[in-house]
């Protein structure tokens, strides 16, 4: 598993990042969390994705500081 794990961390592309970062934090891979979330932090569109609230939550455990992304105005229902 280190291997893969460190073969996929070489891997990361704003393309591929999302994947693998999600799947990093549901299978508790420490190295490869470890190296998404440095991929995640300098790279623009990731960092776009989560401002914009794009990314599954499993992947926005890597980021507990980043801004929760607002919630559209839901119409009060009547009673």
């Amino acid at each position: 598993i280190a291997i893969l794990t460190d073969l996929l961390a070489g891997m990361i592309t704003d393309e591929g990042f999302t994947a693998i970062a999600e799947h990093a934090v549901l299978k508790g891979l420490d190295r490869l969390k470890t190296a998404a979330k440095s991929f995640g932090a300098g790279s623009t569109k990731v960092q776009a994705d989560l401002k914009e609230g794009r990314l599954p939550a499993a992947v926005l455990q890597l980021f507990p500081a980043a801004p929760k992304p607002s919630k559209p105005d839901e119409p009060k229902r009547k009673r």
